[in-house]
């Protein structure tokens, strides 16, 4: 039998793009990763859960009762000892992130790497049993206005095969 994948389509699925990535970032939440990838040339502090009925207090009580941030969802991975790497374009777009890493990293020693590559175009999310990948930024208009393709793969083969090359291509490179 065939590992299932989804293919997505925006902005025609902005709904179920939002919710797919809810899903997954709620899953990591509930049993980490090892090693979470993000990849992404483009990037911002985008609502990542919507816990305005507070869904997702079982999670992190001190949560508002308001959309969580990527950042706040990344600080309360890092918090349960995930280890989070990040493949991020050298884009001025990009320092707002950045700079909010830089303030994670100096609460979690260690868990947090990142590099910031030239020419990086990739966009993608890896954890231990999935690989998110296609033309999509993890910014609003990628999320919700552009024509964006997503591929969610669930293979366990291509999942290994992703993890090793994210390994050799970015590893040695992540601070």
């Amino acid at each position: 039998m065939t590992a299932p994948s989804r293919d997505l389509h925006g902005p025609s699925q902005a709904r179920g793009i939002r919710d797919l990535l809810q899903s997954l970032f709620a899953a990591e939440l509930l049993s980490p990763s090892p090693k979470l990838w993000l990849l992404f040339a483009w990037i911002s502090d985008v609502e990542i859960l919507d816990n305005s009925a507070r869904r997702f207090a079982t999670l992190v009580p001190d949560w508002p009762a308001a959309p969580i941030r990527l950042t706040q969802v990344l600080d309360a991975l890092l918090v349960r000892g995930a280890e989070v790497s990040l493949v991020i374009r050298a884009e001025g777009h990009n320092d707002y992130v950045l700079s909010r890493l830089w303030a994670l990293k100096t609460r979690h020693e260690r868990g947090l790497r990142w590099t910031v590559a030239k020419d990086f175009h990739a966009k993608g999310l890896l954890g231990a049993d999935y690989v998110l990948s296609g033309s999509m930024n993890l910014t609003r208009n990628g999320i919700t206005v552009n024509g964006e393709h997503l591929v969610l793969r669930t293979d366990p083969a291509v999942v290994a095969e992703q993890a090793l090359e994210m390994e050799l291509q970015w590893g040695g490179l992540l601070a």
